[in-house]
């Protein structure tokens, strides 16, 4: 079958059925004759001086369905469609003859099919069928807009159904792409807290090194320290007392009984060989109080 739609039924095949009452009538009526002229042109293929006479006509006569019938096929084949549809509404609403009236609704099926209006243009081919059961034309077109009609309904749902797998796979992308920000948001959180317990650590192990620093530090300059008394000289001796220090003074001997030391023994010496004169009063004063031998041997 083929895709392509039967043409409009020819305003010629309306013409004649009003051929006898124009004949009948005056050939000088204005809307009639007007008419009749512009079928003329269109024959010719003028269509626009047809549209021009119909036009004409029907302001001669506005109740006239024939002249916005012929109209609307002008317009249909120049593919201004609205027009075309306006043009058909206005002849079906002013038509009075049955055979007019299926061929403007099989007229009006053609101008909705073509404007891509397929429930309409079913239904105007329906109750074309209903005037003519027997119009071929009008079946045929009729089945082609049912198939038109499917496929449109088909392509539709198919639409709808891409549209809605669109949504869903953005919606998953959206939810992957939240749960990858999730993750990497814990991850980064538990790589802080492990940073922050790593430096806490370090910092309590440099605290206890410090404090192990400060505590050997305290316990080598902390050791109890000699009183006076009880430190010793240089030479690791304890210090004797004033009185005792104050005896060891250049010139000055030791009590009596008591041992010289080598530095007194060294004064003494100096002195007598400074002055031998006062030899006996040195050992006077150092062995005046005992008459034995000297304890050291110099």
């Amino acid at each position: 079958m083929s895709q392509t739609i039967k043409l409009n039924k020819p305003i010629i095949a309306v013409f004649l059925i009003f051929a006898s009452v124009l004949l009948m009538t005056a050939c000088s009526a204005p809307a009639e004759k007007l008419n009749q002229e512009g079928n003329q042109s269109f024959a010719e293929q003028a269509y626009l001086e047809a549209l021009d006479l119909y036009q004409s006509a029907q302001v001669e006569s506005p109740e006239l369905a024939e002249p916005y019938f012929n109209a609307a096929n002008t317009f249909y084949r120049q593919g201004d469609y609205p027009a075309a549809l306006e043009q058909m509404q206005m002849a079906l609403q002013y038509v009075d003859e049955e055979s007019l009236a299926e061929s403007s609704l099989f007229n009006l099926g053609n101008t909705l099919y073509n404007s891509q209006e397929l429930n309409p243009a079913v239904e105007a081919f329906t109750q074309a069928l209903l005037l003519d059961p027997e119009d071929q034309d009008a079946k045929y077109n009729l089945e082609l807009a049912l198939q038109q009609q499917e496929q449109q309904e088909q392509e539709q749902q198919q639409q709808e159904q891409e549209q809605q797998q669109q949504e869903e796979n953005q919606e998953q992308q959206d939810e992957s792409q939240n749960e990858e920000q999730n993750q990497s948001e814990d991850q980064t959180g538990e790589g802080d807290d492990s940073q922050n317990e790593q430096e806490s650590e370090e910092g309590d192990q440099s605290q206890d090194a410090e404090n192990q620093e400060q505590e050997n530090q305290t316990g080598a300059g902390d050791e109890p320290q000699e009183s006076e008394e009880q430190q010793g000289d240089d030479n690791g001796q304890p210090q004797q007392d004033e009185e005792t220090q104050e005896g060891d003074q250049p010139g000055q001997m030791p009590p009596p009984g008591q041992r010289m030391t080598e530095e007194q023994a060294r004064q003494l010496l100096a002195a007598i060989a400074n002055n031998m004169d006062t030899l006996q009063e040195h050992l006077g004063q150092y062995l005046f109080a005992r008459q034995a031998a000297p304890l050291q041997d110099w």
